[in-house]
């Protein structure tokens, strides 16, 4: 499965976890227009569009799943709704997040620097683009 810098695919990633659990499924495209739509609530599109810097006519396109989100404005979106970008991308947490059983603060800690640095990695990889 390729993820480019272009756009996102409604595809299965495969889960390494044992025991046969299931695949981690990456949103389609509508599906992603359908969840950034949710987490936006009562906000304007309009404001969306101008905090990433974007037409409003184009977002509009992209959240009802006529154009694809590039990696660079998924960041960006993520980083104005603050969620992560994975909240976006996937209808489930992440493996490392799944596979987890304890709940203590050390492992939760653990689990959110992991997904601040892949977000970072993210954000890094989008505006060398």
């Amino acid at each position: 499965m390729n993820l480019d810098k272009y756009t996102t695919y409604g595809a299965i990633i495969a889960s390494t976890g044992a025991g046969g659990e299931d695949a981690l499924k990456v949103r389609s495209d509508k599906e992603v227009g359908a969840r950034i739509s949710g987490l936006l609530g009562e906000r304007p599109q309009r404001e969306l569009a101008e905090a990433i810097d974007m037409q409003p006519s184009v977002l509009s396109r992209a959240l009802a799943g006529e154009r694809a989100f590039n990696m660079s404005e998924l960041v960006d979106i993520a980083d104005y709704l603050g969620v992560h970008i994975e909240d976006l991308l996937f209808d489930e947490q992440p493996a490392f997040v799944k596979r987890g059983d304890a709940d203590d603060v050390a492992t939760l800690g653990a689990v959110d620097r992991c997904s601040r640095l892949i977000d970072g990695m993210l954000q890094i990889e989008a505006v060398g683009r």
